[in-house]
């Protein structure tokens, strides 16, 4: 049994170096883990202008719902998705590294995490971004025509939202 398993583990090392002479890189999409909490908080804060940043316990307590990209042992990309009931999620903090964009990543953890509401048959999961059409392109838009989402503003009187 030994042998065999030295032997696969072998072919498997030949397959990497064959791999690493040929250029190819290793991608692979999984769940996170607690040790990928602190590399998927950098990548949100690297890209704060479209995202709201996230603190270690908030990713903790979303471990369940959270995935990442890692293309050669590094952490490129993350998306979750964040249950508020057993009807309505929402994607959030997807983000990819500049340097890795165009290649699939986005649509990958997008796909994964819709996957995962319709597993916990959750009916209706929205998503609040600044990039419509990437959405669009992956069956995200108005509810029958006629939902939105809109955000309080803070009080009319107020432009701050203080109500002193």
């Amino acid at each position: 049994m030994f042998a065999l398993d030295f032997a696969a583990y072998f072919g498997k090392l030949l397959h990497l170096i064959r791999n690493r002479i040929k250029g190819e890189v290793h991608r692979m999409l999984r769940k996170a883990r607690l040790d990928d909490i602190e590399p998927v908080r950098q990548l949100i804060d690297s890209n704060l202008d479209k995202l709201l940043p996230r603190t270690y316990e908030e990713l903790r307590e979303l471990l369940e719902t959270l995935w990442v990209v890692e293309e050669d042992g590094q952490i490129v990309g993350c998306c979750c998705l964040e249950v508020y009931s057993p009807k309505i999620a929402e994607v959030r903090s997807l983000a990819v590294r500049d340097d890795c964009r165009n290649k699939g990543y986005g649509e990958m953890l997008v796909h994964v995490a819709t996957e995962e509401a319709q597993r916990r048959n959750i009916r209706q999961v929205l998503v609040v971004t600044s990039t419509r059409e990437f959405f669009e392109k992956l069956n995200f838009g108005p509810c029958l025509n006629e939902k939105y989402v809109l955000f309080w503003m803070g009080s009319a009187q107020d432009p701050q939202g203080d109500p002193s």
